[in-house]
């Protein structure tokens, strides 16, 4: 599948944007640009049109000032993707966020319910805080021998590398990526390294979201308040989020969110199931 590409310039960032050819049904899918659309599949591409947008955390910084954490406030990423989706003239639409970025997708949605018609949270735990926690246990007790053997050659492989560079490891986020793939994907053969080739990230942005932000949302204030269909699809093998059962209790208070776990998948399930992705993202 063949994707444009264009940058652009808003508040100090070059945002890089990806959109396909595909005459289909809108797609605002938040993250990378650059990363997305080497994991999302033909079957989705020629069905969908997608349009994929950096958030602050993957864009080019062009600002010289220096950076704060209020650069990265939740309610400026999702500014930014408001402007885009207006800018790019892009109606509403389904959202979909992947890992931490379904509690983008999440908050857009609460807070620009207009620009939304339904709402796609994909390998997202109920947060990145306590609920984080259980994917030890649920590695220790569910993954085989041969996964724990592999997930343990990765981060020897991952400490070596940091040890061999005392100043600092270059693209230390996208090898930590890497350092996961036993944990992330069903396929134990899977080498992730080719997908991050290039991608660049604002450590202080993951730090603050991800780290700080998503550690302590509350995603139950937000789906009390949301009428969007909401879907959310977990990988049954996805050891990098809380594992799918954590939500069982919010399930159980909230209906209306349609819970699909893929059983042959781990964090990417569009990528390593694709068919029965785009099934689950056509059912009502």
């Amino acid at each position: 599948m063949e994707w444009n590409y264009q940058t652009i310039q808003r508040d100090g960032f070059d945002f890089l944007i990806a959109q396909n050819k595909t005459n289909g049904p809108n797609l605002y899918w938040l993250g990378s640009a650059l990363y997305y659309p080497r994991v999302i599949p033909e079957e989705m591409a020629s069905q969908y049109h997608i349009t994929v947008v950096d958030h602050r955390g993957f864009a080019n910084r062009i600002d010289p000032t220096p950076e704060n954490e209020s650069m990265y406030d939740l309610d400026v990423v999702l500014d930014d993707f408001h402007f885009f989706q207006n800018h790019l003239q892009i109606p509403a639409c389904t959202i979909l966020g992947h890992s931490g970025h379904g509690y983008m997708a999440l908050t857009y949605a609460k807070k620009y319910p207009n620009r939304v018609t339904k709402l796609v949270m994909v390998a997202t735990g109920p947060n990145h805080g306590v609920p984080l926690l259980e994917r030890e246990t649920y590695f220790v007790s569910f993954a085989t021998e041969e996964r724990k053997e592999k997930h343990r050659q990765l981060q020897n492989k991952f400490q070596y590398l940091i040890e061999s560079h005392p100043e600092g490891l270059p693209n230390f986020f996208n090898l930590f990526c890497v350092s996961q793939d036993a944990l992330g994907f069903y396929d134990l053969k899977m080498d992730s390294t080719h997908l991050w080739d290039g991608v660049r990230t604002n450590k202080l942005a993951f730090d603050y979201l991800f780290g700080n932000v998503f550690a302590n949302i509350n995603v139950e204030t937000y789906l009390q308040s949301l009428k969007h269909p909401i879907k959310l699809i977990l990988g049954k093998y996805d050891f990098q989020v809380a594992p799918y059962y954590t939500w069982d209790t919010i399930i159980e208070r909230f209906p209306g969110v349609k819970r699909t776990v893929l059983d042959q998948c781990g964090h990417l399930p569009f990528f390593e199931d694709p068919n029965q992705f785009v099934q689950i993202m056509d059912s009502e």
